[in-house]
């Protein structure tokens, strides 16, 4: 059994809270890692150091369970998007530290995910979370960019025969262009932080600037 596991049952009173959480962390990082069919609730209550009966006190089957995953890391992402918004007012260090939240935070294994979900969860769970997804990752830079229009720091998207939303996706898929799997994972430290500061400015650079002499 993995160290995971062991450290869960040496706590004999965890409450019913802490353990919907442990759930929740411990299959998010298979499901991610792994993909959604290769992932079983045995294996998760294993880890969980639970037993399936008591993983399924929480979540009635796989689908739940992978449902509430995906909804609980868009609510984080909203609370840090949101939060990254309220820190910082000018939108050049706005975008700067959307990007490098996103690079730090997410890699290819998220594209695993949501491509698992449209596969394999319910049409009415995908409606669900997609409207999650807009609140969560795309109203943050919707706002974003208006109040960069309202600031007068970039162009009204209507001036070149565009929308703040539509604006709002094209920066989420540049952003998601610099997520392709790398060799960055096993690079020092030091290393690591100097090549996503180099993208996410990068990003900025390109984006508000052009290429364009």
């Amino acid at each position: 059994m993995s160290k995971m596991g062991k450290d869960f049952k040496r706590n004999d009173e965890i409450n019913p809270k802490e353990t919907y959480q442990i759930i929740i962390k411990t299959a998010e990082r298979l499901f991610m890692e792994y993909g959604y069919r290769a992932v079983s609730t045995r294996q998760i209550a294993d880890l969980c150091g639970i037993t399936q009966p008591a993983l399924y006190h929480h979540f009635k089957n796989k689908q739940t369970l992978y449902v509430a995953v995906i909804e609980h890391a868009l609510h984080h992402t909203e609370k840090d998007l949101n939060g990254i918004l309220t820190q910082f007012t000018a939108f050049d260090d706005r975008l700067t530290q959307i990007t490098t939240y996103m690079m730090v935070h997410f890699e290819m294994d998220m594209s695993q995910m949501f491509h698992d979900m449209q596969h394999e969860i319910s049409p009415e769970d995908q409606q669900r979370v997609h409207q999650l997804w807009v609140k969560g990752f795309l109203m943050p830079i919707v706002t974003m960019i208006n109040d960069g229009v309202s600031n007068g720091e970039i162009k009204n998207p209507e001036e070149i025969d565009s929308t703040s939303t539509e604006m709002a996706f094209l920066i989420l898929n540049i952003i998601k262009s610099i997520l392709q799997p790398s060799n960055i994972g096993s690079l020092p430290k030091n290393e690591q932080t100097a090549m996503i500061k180099h993208k996410a400015n990068l990003i900025v650079e390109i984006f508000l600037k052009g290429i364009s002499r």
